[in-house]
């Protein structure tokens, strides 16, 4: 069995890189093309993980779970395939416990490091950021997907920092706009982060990877 360590470093091999640009530019565009199924979705889990917040393990499993069905929503989109708004349970049906369990591990981690020293929470924030996606894409178990999430985001790890920052604004944005407006920013954010994902992960980043 391939270890993090051996599957990161396949990746990395694609020598991928970060446009945080064309990243939002892409993202626009898709929620742009395909507004109904992307808002809707995306209001869905909001609207779900806001009425379980009063039952916290409950409402936090159930959350973490309905972000990886989004996030795999949005990949299937970018591929091509054809997707519907309860695509968003998908986690449920795929890895509920492992993606519950990867979220709630990351949060424990970065609390850790943030109040112990903050440099290490900020840098483990910012090295799972492609846990959840992992876990219900590529099917992997919730530490496996934690590190080669880490392991590949180490080699760009300023380029998502500043990816981060600017999905974040994207969506404040939406929020300062009498929160309305939200409902577009925050799916453009995620959609242009899934696109990230696409150029590090995808089957098409590895098909246009140059043979070693």
């Amino acid at each position: 069995m391939d270890t993090p360590e051996a599957i990161a470093a396949e990746y990395l091999k694609r020598g991928a890189t970060i446009n945080i640009e064309s990243a939002v530019s892409r993202g626009w565009t898709l929620v742009r093309d395909n507004m109904a199924v992307l808002i809707l979705a995306s209001v869905l889990a909001w609207l779900i993980w806001i009425g379980l917040s009063a039952f916290p393990i409950v409402g936090w499993a159930v959350g973490i779970v309905l972000v990886g069905g989004l996030d795999y929503l949005i990949v299937r989109r970018i591929r091509g395939e054809a997707v519907q708004v309860g695509d968003v349970f998908a986690g449920f049906n795929r890895c509920f416990l492992n993606l519950a369990l990867a979220g709630i591990i990351k949060y424990v981690l970065v609390t850790c490091g943030l109040i112990l020293c903050l440099i290490p929470g900020i840098y483990l924030a910012v090295g799972y950021v492609f846990a959840l996606p992992l876990v219900i894409d590529k099917q992997m178990e919730f530490w496996p997907a934690m590190e080669v999430s880490r392991r590949v985001v180490h080699h760009h790890w300023w380029s998502i920092l500043a990816l981060v920052i600017v999905l974040w604004i994207v969506a404040i944005i939406g929020f300062l706009a009498c929160i309305v407006g939200a409902v577009i920013t925050v799916p453009i954010a995620n959609a242009a982060f899934m696109y990230v994902y696409e150029d590090i992960f995808g089957e098409k980043a590895a098909a246009a990877a140059p043979s070693a």
